[in-house]
């Protein structure tokens, strides 16, 4: 039985048309063998898993084929066999992480003055140069100062900030970036299916998903899970066990229990996963992911729906019904709780804190509009606890009035009232109690009281209405008390105002 290759050396790109997701660097490298510009030294930067050696051993066979120097190496010639197979006496590949010192690059300076064996160029690959010494780094700079005309210099890297200025200035510096989740997840069902086994949607895009931008890190989970799940379909049920991810109807479930603000249920959804042994840790990642995919979807409907099909309707439902405003505040606020995973003593718990916060999230939307000086509801207290016939409803009998105020005798009356006036009602008596009120104010409230008496009959508020001017300037504490925004904010919370002191 011949030994089985990885998938990500099977399906390693071999031309510079097989990188994807590099569009940049490719058209570069291209138009420098075209151009016949190549420069001595490159540094390759970017995340692992990427691409960067890869496409030095490409540019290797552009320079080496016998059909070339050609930007579209023939791949079946000696020299890029060779190169394909790690076995090029002309291509050297050095780990610069075991080969990190001054007489490693003292050596590799002797080899490079040597005309190559039996290709155009020696191409050095130098892989994680940024684990070089400092010495090294200036043995180095040496000849890439005077390069000879047959050496061509790649220097791999993942941390390009750790690089001497000295030596990136003689460099031409070609940055990879991550490759978007979605070409990761085509390419991975183009692999599956050349391959002969079913890899579903959702899978492919959780794959791409937990790779974070790698396509080797991708096929090599994708040769993992289809060992996992033999014979059978890739699914996300297979996915999510082998890379230990929380199933997604745990995830449903603690997105309802959001959506409602119930944290009691929030929490004990949480208890019970981490009593059986679950990672809260990337539940949490998880929530996140499923915010940002529904922010996505709500603002464009064409995005790609990375869960099972039978989900798509409920959660684009109640994602719809929250809104966009209100899906940004909670991711915004999942973001935040990211902290307090850091923070806390165990991982468990921050996410308890966190996700616990997060129910809130109907309470704060109302705190944050009090703050921002929006619109908030009179609280019930506003009103007297009692009146005939039993409590007033929390549909708020004073809100109701002064919207018929508003729009029977105008919103600057009503405004006046909702600023400087305290409403109370006792056996069937509309108190309306001014303190403090500008003259304007109390004018305006004299020569209304007829309508507003009116006004309170239809609408079932009481009989009569009664102007109390309060001449002693309330307290301090008074003050603060009446002020709407606190009412509002001790109606969202509960609770009381015991001390008031008043700042410097």
């Amino acid at each position: 039985m011949s030994p089985y290759q990885v998938l990500a050396r099977r399906y390693r790109p071999q031309t510079f048309a097989d990188l994807v997701g590099q569009e940049g660097v490719v058209r570069t490298l291209r138009n420098a063998v075209l151009a016949g510009q190549v420069h001595h030294a490159y540094v390759f930067s970017g995340p692992r898993g990427v691409g960067k050696t890869t496409a030095a051993r490409v540019l290797a066979k552009a320079l080496n084929c016998e059909q070339g120097p050609t930007p579209d190496p023939c791949g079946e010639c000696v020299p890029c066999r060779e190169i394909a197979d790690g076995t090029s006496m002309d291509v050297l590949e050095i780990d610069a992480a075991s080969n990190r010192g001054i007489d490693s690059v003292r050596e590799l300076r002797e080899v490079a003055r040597v005309l190559p064996v039996r290709d155009r160029f020696r191409v050095f690959i130098l892989d994680e140069a940024h684990q070089l010494t400092g010495e090294a780094f200036n043995a180095l700079l040496k000849i890439l100062e005077e390069p000879p005309a047959h050496v061509v210099f790649v220097l791999a890297s993942t941390e390009k900030h750790k690089f001497p200025a000295t030596v990136l200035s003689r460099c031409q510096q070609l940055d990879f970036r991550p490759l978007p989740t979605a070409l990761i997840a085509q390419r991975l069902r183009e692999v599956a299916e050349r391959e002969g086994f079913v890899l579903e949607e959702p899978a492919a895009q959780r794959l791409a998903r937990a790779s974070q931008g790698s396509l080797r890190d991708g096929l090599s989970l994708l040769d993992q899970v289809r060992a996992f799940a033999g014979a059978g379909p890739v699914n996300d049920q297979v996915v999510t066990e082998v890379l230990g991810l929380p199933p997604v109807e745990v995830l449903c479930a603690l997105w309802r229990a959001l959506c409602q603000g119930q944290a009691s249920e929030a929490l004990a959804l949480l208890a019970e996963r981490e009593r059986q042994g679950d990672d809260l840790i990337l539940l949490y990642h998880e929530l996140m992911e499923l915010l940002r995919v529904l922010v996505l979807a709500t603002s464009n409907p064409e995005t790609p729906w990375p869960y099972p099909a039978e989900l798509q309707e409920e959660l684009l439902a109640s994602s719809a019904q929250l809104g966009l405003p209100n899906l940004l505040r909670m991711l915004s606020l999942a973001v935040q709780g990211r902290e307090l995973l850091a923070a806390a003593p165990s991982p468990g718990l921050g996410v308890m804190v966190a996700v616990g916060k997060l129910t809130l999230w109907p309470r704060l939307q109302r705190v944050e509009a009090l703050l921002a000086g929006g619109e908030v509801p009179l609280p019930a207290a506003a009103l007297p606890e009692q009146r005939e016939g039993g409590k007033v409803g929390a549909s708020s009998p004073a809100e109701q009035f002064l919207e018929a105020v508003a729009s029977e005798l105008g919103a600057t009356l009503a405004a006046r009232l909702r600023s400087a006036c305290q409403m109370k009602v006792a056996q069937d008596e509309l108190e309306l109690v001014l303190r403090g009120a500008p003259n304007a104010t109390l004018k305006a409230v004299q020569e209304a009281l007829p309508r507003l008496e009116e006004l309170a009959r239809a609408q079932g508020v009481a009989s009569r209405v009664r102007l109390v001017v309060a001449e002693a300037e309330p307290t301090l504490m008074e003050r603060v008390t009446a002020d709407p925004r606190v009412q509002a904010v001790l109606q969202v919370f509960g609770g009381k105002v015991v001390k008031v002191e008043e700042g410097r």
